[in-house]
């Protein structure tokens, strides 16, 4: 089955902004098979990050903002997951929507996420190409390149069955 990037990303964003329940996975493992959309962006320091990068390892991607609420909140435990997954091959990678840098090295000077990557999209390019519907967002890519796990709001990162969710992608 082929599902265009819109209907799989609004069919993905359906089912993860269903309300949590214990039984529920706390990642939805996303319909079809679709190749994350690409990108080149720089951290915090200039130096470029790309898609490919991180080909052959399994990658978070959370979408967040300085202005989000939720988004504040998570950066520390994704901060946390990305430490406790380093001896893993998971990469984790935050890309900040919008804000100038300025302001993401103010926000994070009180609200350290060390050892997290920060990537800004500047221009929301990145943020338009993987149709984000919302803030926070994050999605699981295998090695290959393939989307696999979406989670849309706020999520428990130090939980242990997200780490192994992210343990068990290939």
């Amino acid at each position: 089955m082929t599902l265009d990037r819109r209907r799989l990303l609004a069919l993905a964003a359906a089912a993860v902004a269903l309300p949590a329940r214990a039984e529920t996975p706390p990642l939805v493992l996303l319909p079809g098979a679709m190749a994350a959309p690409d990108f080149t962006l720089p951290d915090l320091a200039g130096r470029p990050h790309r898609l490919a990068d991180y080909r052959g390892h399994p990658l978070l991607v959370s979408f967040w903002a300085v202005w989000c609420a939720p988004c504040r909140r998570e950066l520390g435990a994704l901060a946390d997951l990305r430490q406790r997954l380093a001896g893993s091959d998971v990469a984790v990678v935050a890309i900040n929507l919008g804000d100038a840098h300025r302001r993401v090295v103010d926000f994070l000077a009180d609200h350290p996420a060390p050892g997290l990557p920060i990537l800004l999209d500047s221009d929301h390019a990145v943020a338009t190409a993987w149709h984000v519907p919302a803030l926070p967002v994050a999605f699981a890519v295998t090695g290959d390149g393939t989307l696999r796990l979406g989670a849309l709001g706020e999520r428990d990162w130090l939980s242990s069955a997200v780490e192994a969710q992210l343990r068990a992608l290939r």
